[in-house]
């Protein structure tokens, strides 16, 4: 009985902080999208410079880009980098609300049977 009793309540424990932590990250998720949006921006301190000045010497082949070339390379990947920041926070939100939709009912089902088994 006492291995069953831990087993419940260990259980509901862990369900119910599946449920905290990812109820905490979809908050944190909608701060920094409606909020704060700025502070998810952190490639832009980061992101390598589009052209790098530093050529290799002696060989023919390289040739330095064009301020244009520059430009277009410069804006190609700040798109990508916003791409990606979309993809992560999608990712992280059908994380989160799958941690959400499991652990609610895992927790209400193992808390209704401890509430149960004490009431008798």
């Amino acid at each position: 009985m006492v291995v069953k009793t831990i087993y419940f309540y260990l259980v509901s424990f862990v369900a119910l902080m599946m449920v905290v932590f990812s109820l905490a990250d979809v908050i944190n998720m909608a701060l920094k999208t409606w909020v704060f949006t700025k502070a998810d921006n952190y490639t832009t301190y980061y992101a390598e410079p589009a052209c790098d000045p530093i050529t290799i010497k002696g060989d023919p082949n390289v040739k330095p880009l064009t301020t244009k070339e520059c430009d277009q390379r410069q804006a190609e990947m700040e798109k990508r980098a916003a791409e990606d920041r979309t993809a992560q926070r999608q990712r992280d939100a059908v994380r989160d609300i799958s941690m959400i939709v499991v652990g609610v009912p895992l927790f209400a089902v193992h808390w209704w049977m401890i509430r149960k088994k004490e009431n008798i």
